[in-house]
């Protein structure tokens, strides 16, 4: 046994050694000062237990996949390029005071914001799943779906049933689904669905040499794209939980949205980016005209982002709405973990008396970023933010509303993961009457909400405030 101490003491320099090499590394690449001071410590300092974390939640940039816009990849330049010169003929800029926002977005995605568009918002589960399962039974040519969890369960056979359906009709169906998020989903259910001529692959993030371990990073996307016309967009995923039917959640409150017109294009091109991270092709595909439905006038472009993008279109397009508000900013999200600049825009604006309302879930799905959010209430408070809690069930919807003309509807919640970390894809939309519409649903929620006393935290009990900080650190990663 008098090998052990030596052993001991190689295993501890080892250690220190690949510690060390990584706090260099965390310094490089950490998204922000104070993630790569903690990183750096901890690896320093505790490197037996901060090695595998950062193995896991490290990375701050995502590897191995190709955008449209990057040339890289002739099929995906040769479909952006076809996308955006169809699109041309059917641009409409943002207006007035935002079209900042919608300029930032086109020279980020190489995409313009186009008119000519028609939708309809779709409330809850029953409305969302009725209008997606229809537009798939309608479908003759393609029909692609992407999801970010997917269950084996009695929605989840609903769709496989249907993309079955269409594929013996003939339509080119494929299926995208986030390998983290849709864990639980057996192969069984891949399998029927292979069999039956539907293609079908997972999202995998940690595919790349050297980064096996690598699990931070998600797909967050929901979209779905029936014969190149229809798009749906929002924060639903495929699960009897999305339709209210769990004993833990309640009724689920969330918020979809259909498009039809000449935008579905450019939520065609987040598709085709992720099937080509994911198969190395890029499948054909049609461009959509405009819409031919009563009052199909909308201006939208996506916001698709992603942790594969230097400069990321979701920070820069929501810091861009939110600064340019002048009279309301009413946001909806199950998380409130915003990074400091979209804080502060946050705050700014309520003190220079926009009229702010944010709601958020009574109840934790997430333990994290449900306690960091109390961290934010002092400021919020001395801003005049006011908050809300929403009380019947889980709210899980992701929307902003701007003046009366702008709103968001997506995936995108307001936290770090979302604006850092996931891919994400959200619809901005400038219409008075849309607006109107989601302003018409916000009021309907603040009904059913409270007003949240932000003197909580700061009146809140020591091991109360303790946890809340504990958890804030951690926010970057949650």
């Amino acid at each position: 046994m008098n090998w052990l101490p030596t052993f001991y003491l190689a295993s501890s320099i080892v250690l220190e050694a690949i510690g060390i090499f990584l706090a260099l590394r965390a310094i490089l690449i950490a998204r922000t000062p104070q993630s790569a001071v903690a990183w750096a410590c901890a690896l320093v300092i505790f490197p037996l237990v901060a090695i595998p974390l950062f193995l896991i939640f490290g990375e701050s940039r995502f590897a191995g996949y190709t955008l449209a816009k990057s040339g890289e990849s002739k099929e995906l330049s040769a479909a952006l390029g076809a996308t955006a010169r169809h699109l041309d003929g059917h641009r409409m800029p943002f207006q007035g005071a935002f079209a900042e926002a919608g300029i930032l977005a086109q020279n980020l995605s190489g995409l313009p914001s186009t008119g000519s568009n028609h939708l309809r918002l779709l409330i809850d589960g029953r409305e969302t799943f009725d209008a997606v399962f229809a537009a798939i039974d309608a479908a003759s040519e393609s029909v692609w779906v992407q999801f970010f969890i997917i269950h084996d369960d009695r929605l989840g056979r609903g769709l496989q049933e249907r993309l079955l359906a269409a594929a013996r009709r003939g339509a080119e169906c494929r299926v995208l689904y986030d390998q983290v998020g849709s864990k639980t989903l057996p192969l069984s259910w891949v399998r029927r669905l292979r069999e039956g001529g539907v293609s079908v692959e997972p999202f995998i993030t940690n595919r790349q040499f050297g980064r096996r371990f690598q699990i931070n990073f998600r797909n967050h996307r929901k979209l779905v794209i029936t014969d190149s016309r229809t798009a749906f967009v929002g924060g639903l995923n495929v699960g009897d939980e999305y339709m209210g039917l769990s004993r833990h959640f309640g009724p689920w409150r969330d918020t979809h949205l259909r498009i039809e017109g000449p935008a579905v294009a450019g939520f065609q091109m987040s598709f085709l980016e992720d099937w080509h991270y994911v198969t190395r092709t890029v499948p054909a595909f049609r461009l959509p005209a405009p819409s031919t439905a009563h009052g199909g006038k909308a201006a939208v472009f996506p916001i698709a982002s992603g942790p594969a993008q230097g400069w990321s279109t979701c920070p820069a397009v929501y810091l861009s709405i939110i600064n340019d508000a002048a009279k309301r900013l009413w946001i909806a999200s199950p998380y409130f973990v915003p990074s400091s600049p979209l804080f502060h825009a946050i705050c700014h604006a309520a003190i220079r008396g926009v009229d702010v309302r944010i709601i958020l879930p009574q109840f934790a799905d997430h333990k994290l970023p449900w306690l960091s959010s109390f961290t934010y209430y002092p400021k919020l408070r001395e801003a005049g933010v006011k908050v809300w809690r929403y009380q019947p069930g889980f709210m899980h919807q992701k929307v902003l509303l701007a003046d009366g003309e702008i709103a968001i509807v997506g995936s995108i919640n307001l936290d770090y993961r979302s604006f850092m970390l996931n891919f994400e894809l959200s619809a901005a939309v400038q219409d008075t009457a849309f607006a109107s519409a989601v302003e018409s649903m916000f009021l309907a929620d603040f009904d059913r909400s409270r007003p949240e006393d932000l003197a909580k935290f700061g009146d809140g009990s020591l091991p109360f405030r303790l946890k809340c900080r504990l958890a804030a650190l951690m926010s970057p990663e949650q």
